[in-house]
């Protein structure tokens, strides 16, 4: 299905300008911006005339382009920027337009200004983000004691709060965005090396131009522009993936918790959306498998990239157009995997009383690690293990509930007793109202550039606050 039945599908959605981040004009204007900082850092260090680099800066802007020369030129050079150097040249006029792209060469500009559209998209990114942690606090808050069953490996555990689940996926979103700030730092640099990275047709000056380019332009730069190394582009891609296998992780938890066997987690639901064309009793979690389907997509980028970042010698062509498109395509997978979560954990609906009742499915028996350790004070925990397990194996089998079979252990009655409490109160044990409490607290009015250091996010402080 082609792009304009997926428009149509999400032409609810808010992109925040996201879906234009790597349009044609939002391109050429980046590649123009570099241009324009190599004119103006050459005028300023001498390298060309500074009446130069004023009138190819003045001419740095998009709309003065004749859009259809630029067509005809693309057609006859066949090169990826070519028809742009020309244009502004004939721009520039014939006084100053020598000094166009003066001792530079395509890749970059070409990187260097797709590296410049990506961090004007990370900055929207970050919003995003921003916004699901705020969404996720208010939940952590909001449900910081609504119990319910905690699972492994598809399987009742521990009781535990959906606001205990909820500080989890903070912590993670937390940690993706240290992952990105660390990231960024060494993905978003300026390279004007030149033909091969080492300023060969611009010498010993060449560094001091590269600097000042990247002041500019608010960029890091390259140690070495040497135009074969493309570690840094993956690791900011990887970081992105990471970010993404948390929206994931929600999504398929949503996903499956909103099945009629669970029936715990909903999406918010769109009056007058419609789930199948057969069967109208359907409203189907739209959100999540559009998450789960980009997030796919997007590992899918991350490894082609990396499978592709060992091309050999000073640059090779394949790579750099893999890293040129797939630049665009990663942006645009996590964008329209972040608007979806945003919208996803915003209007979450959360069936407290569904929790309740998929906890009790056990009988109690999902407290059966509170029975063992009860008992391991006595008799030690591994007999006490062997003794709920025996008892929890004969209640599955059907021979007695299994506080029933609890009750006729050493001690089982009063056990027993303490049990129904726990389940009565909605009781978990453990610290699960703490960290939904804390974490909650953390990203209550967190901003894009503001996030709660590790130190912060350490449970001890809060625990010695609230004693």
């Amino acid at each position: 299905m082609g792009t304009e039945f997926n428009d149509a599908l999400t032409s609810q959605y808010d992109y925040r300008g996201l879906r234009d981040a790597f349009a044609p004009p939002a391109m050429y204007q980046a590649f123009l911006d570099v241009e324009k900082a190599v004119a103006l850092a050459q005028g300023e260090l001498g390298m060309i005339p500074a009446a130069s680099a004023e009138a190819i800066a003045g001419h740095c802007r998009f709309e003065y382009l004749d859009t259809d020369r630029l067509d005809t030129s693309y057609r006859t050079t066949r090169h990826p920027l070519m028809p742009l150097i020309n244009e502004l040249v004939r721009l520039a006029g014939p006084q100053h337009g020598g000094y166009v792209h003066w001792g530079i060469t395509t890749q970059n500009v070409i990187q260097t200004g797709l590296l410049l559209l990506a961090k004007r998209a990370q900055a929207t990114l970050d919003g995003l983000l921003a916004d699901i942690l705020r969404h996720l606090g208010r939940h952590a808050r909001t449900h910081a004691k609504t119990i319910m069953a905690g699972r492994t490996h598809y399987r009742h555990a521990v009781p535990i709060t959906f606001g205990f689940k909820v500080a989890v996926w903070i912590d993670e979103f937390l940690q993706a965005a240290d992952r990105l700030r660390e990231a960024e730092s060494r993905a978003f640099v300026v390279m004007t090396g030149g033909a091969v990275g080492c300023f060969s047709a611009l010498g010993r000056e060449g560094p001091a131009l590269q600097s000042r380019v990247a002041a500019l332009l608010r960029m890091g730069e390259m140690a070495i522009p040497s135009r074969a190394i493309r570690t840094h582009m993956c690791e900011y891609v990887n970081a992105l993936s990471l970010t993404a296998s948390i929206c994931h992780k929600i999504a398929e938890e949503i996903y499956q918790s909103s099945s009629e066997e669970y029936g715990e987690l909903h999406e918010g639901r769109v009056e007058g959306s419609i789930g199948s064309s057969t069967m109208p009793q359907k409203i189907n979690p739209i959100l999540c498998y559009g998450i789960i389907a980009n997030s796919n997509k997007l590992y899918s980028c991350a490894g082609m990239l990396m499978a592709s970042a060992h091309r050999p010698f000073e640059s090779d062509g394949s790579a750099n157009q893999m890293f040129e498109d797939g630049l665009a395509e990663v942006i645009g997978a996590i964008s329209e995997i972040l608007v979806r979560t945003e919208l996803l954990v915003r209007d979450l609906y959360v069936d407290k009383e569904r929790m309740r009742s998929n906890l009790d499915l056990s009988h109690g028996a999902i407290l059966g690690e509170f029975a063992m350790m009860r008992l391991g004070e006595t008799l030690g925990k591994h007999k006490g293990h062997e003794l709920v397990h025996d008892a929890a194996m004969a209640a599955a089998a059907g021979r007695a509930p299994f506080l029933d079979e609890l009750a006729q252990l050493p001690g089982g009655q009063a056990l027993r007793t303490e049990i129904e409490d726990r389940l009565e109160t909605g009781s978990t044990g453990g610290i699960c109202a703490e960290y939904a409490l804390h974490f909650g607290s953390l990203v209550e009015n967190i901003g894009a550039g503001s996030m709660p250091t590790a130190e912060q996010r350490n449970i001890n402080a809060y625990l010695k606050a609230d004693r």
